[in-house]
């Protein structure tokens, strides 16, 4: 179980006290531990909070934005992916507070991810719906110059790329890794874009999908220029 001084500590970085210790206590037990300890694991909390998550980034989207409804889910997808909630658990050092058996938490995104939302849906039952809007924004940094980098990151230059070079035959593309750096949990990955064998441009991302796709923008300007 966590300690008063973990309770305390957690709620001090997420910014909220809550009235019924029990529902935090279960938002941090992973259902590895809860089985072998005879506890309730976080699984319904996050399930409750999956659903918080997604309507308050609509809502946010849908006050916000005029976009339509294919670009507000797809960036619905990348704002509640595990991808991205993650790494605010990882940010604020809050894995080391999940009581887990058997496995590293550190390494899985998946994982995080589930706690965040855990945590959004223990702070729902502990308070209301406005209270976890809040908490969501603030912490996931929600406004109009992320959505718009979003934007960017979403928009597939890959296909835009590939569909460019179909206009002249004979055309062969691939990205290969350049490098791959930083932990599990947070890797960056340098791609470059390479046509007919020859180097065109290179790009840093979280991912291999992201980088390729950075790389796959900055060779379209190339070659539109």
């Amino acid at each position: 179980m966590l300690s008063r001084e973990q309770i305390e500590a957690i709620e001090q970085k997420l910014g909220y006290e809550w009235k019924n210790k029990e529902y935090l206590q279960t938002a941090f037990t992973h259902s590895s531990f809860a089985y072998s300890h005879n506890l309730t694991s976080n699984e319904r909390l996050e399930f409750l909070g999956d659903s918080i998550l997604n309507f308050c980034t609509t809502k946010f989207l849908f006050d916000n934005f005029n976009f339509a409804e294919g670009v507000c889910s797809k960036i619905r997808a990348y704002l509640v992916s595990s991808e991205y909630v993650s790494k605010y658990i990882f940010d604020a050092g809050l894995e080391k507070n999940l009581l887990c058996d058997n496995f590293n938490p550190e390494k899985s995104t998946n994982v995080m991810g589930d706690l965040f939302e855990s945590i959004v849906g223990a702070m729902f039952l502990d308070s209301d719906l406005e209270q976890c809007k809040k908490f969501i924004y603030e912490s996931l940094k929600y406004s109009k110059e992320l959505v718009n980098s979003i934007l960017k990151l979403t928009r597939d230059y890959k296909s835009e790329l590939q569909e460019f070079l179909q206009q002249t035959t004979g055309n062969t593309l691939e990205y290969v890794v350049i490098s791959k750096k930083g932990p599990a949990h947070k890797p960056e990955f340098e791609i470059a874009a390479m046509i007919n064998g020859k180097k065109y441009a290179t790009a840093f991302g979280s991912s291999k999908k992201e980088a390729e796709n950075l790389a796959a923008e900055k060779t379209l300007d190339i070659l539109k220029k």
